[in-house]
């Protein structure tokens, strides 16, 4: 035996395993970037405030997960435990909502939990995220999971499921706390420690309790509190993905173990996995960069475990690189009722035209003028404009940003005039 060994809950990553993690990351990479996403690099470590603030004093990672520590000058620090915090505070730090129309970052890198180490979790792992500032739409919360799903597919993964739920707007939130804390209050004697200890500040967290969670079978739903906002936003979303093919699961028992979500959250999970099955998740975060003393900013974000990503490739044998970042950017703008056409002309060509191109859109809900500041500001080469005179006629308008010539083109002819030019 060696004399020096690992550190419980670590591991090597040796050349065999690190061949499956640059596949992960360039496929990762190329997917990202093909929807407009940009990498952000953030500090291993930060000030502990940052993390108790933005994930939750009541959540398990901070209770008993971080590793804390303090530095030479008597700060209190913590090895990031996840991702979304450092971006958030990079996101308000650097003014990045001034500079972009709206923000679209990547991370890839590893975190830190002092958890009991099992299949595919360990205590420093790997992370590979992403979070999108700017975009209240549905339609930012259906492209974020189509790219998600793209990924998966991209890696040989046709075997996971993608399970969905809606927390609800500020409204629907204080109306489903009052319900469940009433719940949970009467079943006190039969929570566990922590629960009793937790549901007066966060009732959901005993959901999400390994312990309670799944004897809370007949617990109120979150349905049952939704505001018409907020349960127009989430048939919005299912819509979406339906049209696309995109095949989902609801779960109204879903909830999410960091304190900062709201509105949409999703997990995606494997098939091929054994019991500790999870690849993915995320959500909505609408009130966290202003919460964290920055502007009003709405945001949705997820996070993949890369370790457990690679034992699913792994079990499948499958997952091949992807080419380079895109080059070209085409924005597709709608007008009118056309958005729904439109956001499935987005789709296509993101599916259907190479990586030389980088393909925007999704604030159809914004006026023309405004979408077309988007391009522009975004460098985008050409604009596709659908409104109800094209969709009526199954055309696009294709304007040229840069000469302002613009030209009507067949739908069914896309790809082929846009792949020329």
């Amino acid at each position: 035996m060696a004399k020096y060994q690992a550190v419980r809950g670590t591991k090597d990553i040796l050349p065999a395993d690190a061949a499956l993690f640059q596949i992960l990351e360039t496929a990762a990479r190329g997917v990202f970037q093909r929807f407009g996403f940009s990498e952000i690099r953030t500090p291993t470590f930060e000030a502990l405030d940052l993390f108790q603030r933005s994930i939750g004093e009541t959540t398990d990672v901070v209770q008993k997960e971080m590793y804390v520590f303090e530095d030479r000058g008597g700060r209190k620090l913590a090895l990031r435990p996840e991702g979304t915090a450092g971006v958030v505070r990079a996101f308000i730090e650097h003014h990045l909502s001034q500079t972009m129309p709206f923000c679209k970052l990547f991370y890839i890198g590893p975190m830190f939990r002092a958890e009991r180490p099992q299949a595919g979790r360990f205590r420093e792992f790997w992370q590979i995220g992403g979070e999108y500032f700017g975009n209240p739409s549905p339609y930012a919360d259906a492209e974020l999971l189509l790219m998600i799903t793209h990924l998966f597919k991209t890696l040989g993964l046709p075997e996971f499921r993608l399970k969905l739920n809606n927390l609800g707007d500020k409204e629907s939130r204080a109306s489903y706390r009052t319900a469940l804390l009433a719940y949970l209050q009467g079943r006190m004697s039969t929570l566990c420690e922590d629960c009793q200890q937790r549901i007066a500040v966060n009732p959901l967290r005993a959901l999400d309790c390994k312990i309670d969670g799944p004897t809370l079978g007949d617990a109120p739903t979150v349905d049952q509190s939704w505001t018409p906002t907020s349960r127009a936003h989430f048939e919005k979303v299912q819509a979406l993905l339906t049209a696309q093919g995109c095949a989902f699961e609801v779960n109204l028992r879903l909830v999410r173990g960091l304190d900062y979500y709201n509105g949409t959250v999703f997990e995606v999970t494997s098939n091929v996995l054994g019991a500790q099955n999870a690849l993915a998740g995320g959500g909505r975060y609408d009130t966290l960069v202003k919460e964290m003393d920055g502007p009003e900013m709405p945001a949705i974000g997820f996070a993949l475990g890369a370790e457990r990503t690679i034992d699913a490739i792994r079990a499948v044998a499958a997952g091949q690189p992807t080419k380079a970042a895109a080059k070209k950017i085409i924005y597709v703008a709608a007008q009118g009722s056309a958005a729904a056409k439109a956001f499935e002309v987005l789709e296509q060509l993101r599916l259907q035209l190479n990586d030389a191109f980088q393909i925007e859109g999704g604030f159809f809900d914004k006026k023309l003028g405004a979408q077309l500041g988007f391009a522009d500001r975004l460098g985008s080469t050409h604009c596709l404009i659908i409104g109800d005179d094209e969709l009526q006629k199954q055309e696009a308008t294709l304007r040229d940003l840069k000469s302002g010539a613009q030209t009507r083109i067949p739908l069914a002819e896309l790809p082929a005039r846009l792949a020329a030019l």
